[in-house]
């Protein structure tokens, strides 16, 4: 979730040597791929090892979905009630009505709203195994939470908890994720994390940031940031996943004796290596800023500083001034919103409204499922819209049609995806999803059926989403995930929960 820019006291991160990892990873089974990974489990409850293979992509094929009500979200492009979609090899061939494609495999879509894929644009992926334990109980905040039981992640944990967390996205109907890594404690968990978004077939971004509780006068791993920049061909998924910094910023909040809070500004020499790697090799780059009231001025540090740029994605601020929001305007800096975490952890309320009435391009954001629970973007839409219309005091400040458009194409845009995923356009991914209306849905929210746009917002969820579509490959269908296996990835999530609980520090 949110990222606590201060250093907790008391902690330290896993003291393990590279040659005791490899041997612990040996003995626990890791094996990277599309294949299986035998999780340890705690040691009360030994999972046996399974054969059974987690993941089996479909191939992309082609096929057209005939008859569905087609919402494109293309700018100015209008509603198709009776609509097509043609997709061959993982590309939108084109939109309409009627459409001619003989020998494709037809989809029915009658009872349906087609629609792009939702993007998600800030998410702690790994932290799935640590679900709801951030519970509003002295103890167990999350920033102790992830910090303390973060600390005994193996590897295979990380591989675990993302994979669980990108099905969960897939069944929810989110199509692009921005995975926000922060517990990276060595190049090994780096690359188990991004197998795992590989492994699953999802498009997204990979974020390499610091593990907590990474001093900010400790440097992040340069080297080996820029050594999977280097090998990025062997994850990038046929262009399904890209590489980006989730950088700390340039100053921290220090928790003193007595529980004040006192910012110090960071040093140069070490948010320098980390910003100036990213940016000499076009990499976007990410930072939880501002996000309480002693993380104040942030934005403002970096604009001072000449290092807010077009891109820059800046997570939660929460406590944003005027000024600083004109600044990320102007500059052409996007930010991500996860209203369920900004007030479940007490951050306050997400300034929608001053972001949107300024033009900054805006994404939503699960963020992270200790705080959250689960990953329903479109009930994150739903009180994103709630909360514009409280802060603009009507009840028509704005639209349902206006949230679905972050949840999608400005998404995408602040991600810099746009032209590749958001909207339903010819020579675009074929990045979609089907939900079900009226007879098709298994539940009552969906009936009547009146405004689509505002059905997506206000009344579905997961579970009326019936056909998930990445990249041209169906990896749900008919409300059952079709390319992952999800009772093992359940089972194999759950002894990986076990075990990083019991071997965490009291």
């Amino acid at each position: 979730m949110p990222h606590d820019h201060r250093i907790p006291t008391g902690s330290s991160p896993l003291a393990v040597s590279r040659r005791s990892l490899l041997g612990r990873l040996a003995l626990g089974g890791l094996a990277l791929g599309t294949t299986v990974l035998p999780w340890r489990s705690a040691p009360a409850q030994t999972a046996a090892p399974s054969s059974r293979p987690l993941v089996r992509q479909p191939p992309q094929g082609e096929f057209v979905i005939r008859g569905g009500y087609v919402l494109t979200m293309e700018p100015g492009a209008a509603d198709l009630p009776r609509g097509d979609v043609h997709v061959r090899d993982g590309t939108i061939v084109a939109v309409g009505e009627s459409l001619a494609a003989p020998g494709a495999e037809v989809i029915d879509g009658a009872g349906f709203i087609v629609s792009p894929g939702l993007v998600d644009t800030h998410w702690h992926m790994w932290t799935s195994l640590m679900r709801n334990m951030a519970n509003s109980v002295p103890g167990s905040g999350y920033f102790q939470v992830v910090t303390r039981t973060g600390s005994a992640f193996l590897p295979e944990h990380m591989y675990a908890g993302t994979l669980l967390s990108a099905a969960e996205a897939i069944n929810a109907g989110i199509t692009t994720v921005h995975d926000w890594c922060h517990n990276i404690r060595s190049p090994e968990h780096a690359r188990s994390d991004v197998q795992a978004l590989k492994d699953a077939g999802i498009r997204g971004r990979f974020s390499y940031g610091p593990y907590r509780p990474l001093s900010p006068r400790q440097p992040l791993d340069v080297a080996d940031f820029t050594r999977l920049h280097d090998q990025w061909q062997d994850y990038e998924n046929g262009g399904l996943l890209s590489l980006g910094l989730g950088w700390r910023g340039v100053q921290s909040v220090v928790q003193e004796p007595g529980g004040t809070a006192k910012l110090v500004p960071g040093d140069p020499a070490v948010y320098r290596a980390d910003f100036d790697a990213a940016r000499e090799r076009g990499l976007p780059v990410s930072l939880h800023a501002n996000s309480t009231p002693a993380d104040h001025g942030h934005v403002a540090a970096l604009e001072r500083l000449g290092l807010l740029h077009e891109g820059f994605q800046v997570v939660h601020a929460t406590h944003i001034t005027p000024a600083e929001v004109e600044a990320m305007a102007k500059r052409g800096a996007v930010v991500t919103l996860s209203p369920f975490s900004e007030m479940t952890i007490g951050y306050g309320v997400p300034p929608v409204r001053a972001f949107l009435d300024a033009g900054v391009a805006t994404g939503l954001s699960v963020d992270t499922t200790p705080l959250t629970g689960d990953a329903d973007m479109m009930d994150i839409m739903k009180v994103t819209h709630n909360l514009f219309n409280g802060q603009a005091m009507s009840e028509f400040g704005t639209t349902a049609r206006r949230m679905l458009e972050l949840g999608t194409l400005e998404g995408a845009r602040s991600l810099g995806l746009s032209a590749i995923t958001g909207s339903l356009a010819a020579g675009k991914r074929a990045d979609l999803i089907m939900t079900a209306i009226h007879d098709r849905s298994q539940g009552l929210s969906m009936t009547p059926v009146t405004d689509m746009a505002h059905m997506i917002v206000h009344s579905a969820g997961p579970g009326d989403v019936d056909t998930v579509i990445v990249d041209g490959r169906v990896l749900k269908r008919g409300g059952r995930l079709t390319a992952i296996d999800t009772e093992e990835v359940k089972r194999r999530a759950a002894a990986a929960s076990d075990f990083v609980r019991s071997a965490a520090p009291g």
